[in-house]
């Protein structure tokens, strides 16, 4: 099987847009503050400001997918470098649909199945996604996953009866 590589910018949610405002507006009222009436309002000037460049250093999340002899390895990219966050070969698939799809109802919020979900998609518009439940160490986790029609081919070729799409 040839290499897929699939590269995901997970993009900015609104409430994440309104949070950071939020931050940015304190800081500068903290500022201000500190400048007009006590130098004490410096601290939490300093301290808001940190915590807006943390979260937007925490909130920018790139992934890669890689395809590639019958296994998916997801990796998280980072300014210095990158840490593989699964590896998970094709035959440990079970589901791999739509997240509509009723194979996937059990495992849904409030469904009969208790698993872990890990979320790599890109929350962009009209960008379709995917939900992929795969055994990984024993334990069975739930991957929503931005899937190009390739890859999907790739893993029914390889694992014709979890593909419900």
């Amino acid at each position: 099987m040839d290499r897929i590589s699939i590269h995901v910018r997970r993009t900015v949610r609104p409430s994440e847009r309104v949070l950071k405002g939020a931050m940015l507006a304190l800081a500068i009222l903290f500022l201000l503050l500190g400048i007009l009436l006590s130098r004490g309002m410096m601290l939490p000037c300093f301290l808001m400001a940190m915590a807006y460049l943390w979260y937007d250093h925490a909130t920018k999340r790139d992934y890669e997918y890689v395809l590639e002899n019958d296994v998916l390895k997801i990796d998280r990219l980072m300014e210095r470098g990158r840490v593989t966050l699964h590896e998970i070969p094709f035959r440990e698939f079970q589901i791999l649909a739509r997240p509509d799809d009723p194979a996937v109802a059990p495992y849904r919020k409030g469904g009969g199945e208790k698993v872990k979900k890990y979320d790599y998609t890109s929350y962009a518009e009209g960008v379709p996604w995917y939900t992929l439940i795969a055994r990984e160490d024993g334990e069975t986790v739930k991957l929503l996953l931005d899937l190009n029609d390739e890859a999907i081919r790739a893993i029914r070729r390889a694992n014709r009866q979890a593909v419900r799409v």
